[in-house]
């Protein structure tokens, strides 16, 4: 999917997470990755969620890193979209945060992905800062849970 949507492949730099899947998502007990499977156990959609780290200029300090999680690689496959398989993805991260002791969720998204940026407003979240230099255009947006 990172291939696909940004043009490019693993970056160490922004794929630290997908590159380290067991030491990020699985060792440590306040993040998860959860996948949506068809009925021939085809993986068909991912959503993760980690410890927020302040790690973005636009948004530095802003959040209190024990108590705000970050949601991301919310990817569906394009041909499955728009049938409610992110929506049960995003509501069980909603249970895995609040149970986790989570009571803000950021994410950070970009225009020109398909679908994204919309799904996130109609599920609550708000955008808090824009960022349009470069070609990303990236939008942070949050939500309380």
């Amino acid at each position: 999917m990172v291939k696909k949507l940004f043009n490019h492949g693993k970056n160490p730099r922004y794929h630290h997470d997908i590159i380290n899947m067991k030491e990020v998502y699985i060792d440590e007990k306040r993040n998860t990755i959860i996948g949506a499977f068809d009925k021939n156990n085809n993986l068909i959609g991912t959503i993760a969620v980690k410890q927020f780290i302040d790690r973005f200029d636009a948004i530095k300090g802003r959040y209190k890193e024990s108590t705000t999680a970050e949601l991301g690689r919310c990817y569906i496959n394009e041909d499955l979209r728009r049938q409610g398989i992110g929506s049960q993805l995003f509501d069980n991260i909603i249970q895995f945060c609040k149970e986790g002791g989570y009571d803000k969720i950021y994410l950070h998204t970009h225009r020109h992905l398909p679908g994204g940026f919309d799904f996130w407003q109609k599920k609550g979240f708000l955008i808090i800062a824009e960022e349009n230099s470069g070609e990303e255009e990236t939008v942070h947006m949050e939500i309380s849970i």
